[in-house]
């Protein structure tokens, strides 16, 4: 699937910028094209909808099997037991009423952690062994596409480094917002392209995920999306432990090999860089309903 126009800003201004492989299941090359108007870059070519999942196949797929055996997959378990405290005092500053809707809640870690802190909780899944996990966990149903609330109302809809996965991303930015309770909010983390690791890496920079990375934002482009329905960006947060784990994954992808001072350091400069630039390796957009 060969995109011509932007799919946040829908201008025609776009130019090829780099060319990825995806080092997970395939070693299949992707090109990544960037924006000129919004500076959003995007995979593309990127493969059908109906063959996306494909790319998801395998135990390192953390989020999904739970069952990454590496070295790497353990530290990936450590921080998200280490962040999932922090997500939750963030949210429950935006929530009275404790309202939650994730999406894209994999394994349902997060939400099963919200709901023993006396959470309401509501998750969507689209991969059914992750989903299946997550039920087991939380002991509730766990949807499979958002159209399944459909006609309900949250007071905080999280999206944890899920909207760059998502095909569609116009008709999903509609969804969420018709989801979303009045004075709402909406919680988006990606990666940012703009921070020090990923100028450093280039190619082997590990956010750039690809194909299953469909979109690469920076604040531009998200502020642009945002802007587009209505939206509008309230406050940003730093996820500070990215950092470390995409240096750690991208050093892999570039020598084949565990350089973990390396990596170390090379994280702990893109925090540092990050103090003034305000560029860390992952944001949180805390996003908000414009005023009519």
């Amino acid at each position: 699937m060969k995109l011509t126009l932007c799919p946040v800003c829908q201008s025609n201004n776009i130019n090829y910028h780099i060319t990825a492989e995806d080092y997970l299941v395939t070693r299949e090359k992707f090109q990544i094209y960037r924006c000129q108007n919004c500076s959003l870059r995007f995979t593309n070519p990127r493969p059908d909808d109906n063959k996306l999942a494909g790319y998801y196949d395998s135990k390192e797929y953390i989020s999904h099997s739970n069952e990454g055996s590496s070295f790497i997959g353990g530290l990936y378990k450590i921080a998200r037991n280490f962040t999932l405290f922090r997500k939750r005092k963030l949210i429950e500053k935006l929530s009275p009423n404790k309202q939650l809707l994730d999406l894209g809640c994999g394994t349902g870690h997060f939400i099963d952690y919200c709901q023993e802190h006396g959470w309401q909780i509501a998750g969507v899944e689209p991969n059914e062994i992750a989903r299946q996990q997550a039920e087991a966990k939380t002991k509730l149903p766990i949807q499979q596409d958002i159209t399944e609330v459909a006609g309900s109302s949250f007071e905080v809809i999280t999206l944890w480094h899920v909207l760059e996965h998502l095909p569609n991303l116009e008709q999903m930015m509609n969804q969420l917002k018709s989801l979303l309770a009045p004075s709402g909010v909406l919680i988006i983390a990606v990666p940012n392209f703009e921070a020090y690791e990923a100028s450093l890496f280039k190619e082997y920079w590990a956010a750039y995920d690809v194909p299953r990375h469909l979109y690469h934002f920076n604040r531009n482009a998200m502020a642009h999306l945002a802007t587009k329905h209505g939206l509008k960006i309230a406050r940003t947060y730093p996820m500070k432990l990215d950092s470390y784990y995409i240096s750690l994954l991208s050093n892999k992808n570039k020598t084949n090999s565990n350089k973990y001072l390396s990596s170390f350091v090379t994280g702990l400069l893109s925090n540092i860089y990050a103090l003034k630039s305000k560029n860390y390796s992952s944001l949180i957009y805390q996003i908000e309903k414009s005023e009519e």
